[in-house]
């Protein structure tokens, strides 16, 4: 696996400006950060499940156009599997539920 890897993506905000996030793979764990419109720097970001499935949505598509190796994507499959959610073959969230 590359060692350091940045992915970005961005959110419209309320008032129509783009608001920056990055994923940040540093050969262990994976590192967020966010850029508003209005500030010049890239913030540290206590990562939500939303920005966990946003990144992997990125990976994802990287990985069809075999831009990414698949050991990425299952990085961030076994956190988010990790959080109570599994991705299925159509790229939906769907919660774990314990049958038992």
């Amino acid at each position: 696996m590359t060692k350091n890897q940045s992915h970005e993506w961005h959110e419209r905000l309320e008032d129509g400006r783009k608001q920056y996030f990055r994923g940040y793979w540093n050969s262990r764990e994976w590192l967020f950060r966010l850029a508003h419109p209005d500030g010049e720097e890239w913030m540290p970001l206590q990562p939500t499940l939303e920005n966990w499935l946003a990144l992997r949505d990125v990976l994802f598509r990287k990985y069809q156009r075999k831009r990414l190796p698949l050991k990425h994507l299952q990085t961030v499959d076994n956190v988010l599997e990790s959080l109570g959610v599994r991705v299925n073959e159509h790229g939906e969230a769907e919660q774990i539920t314990d049958v038992g």
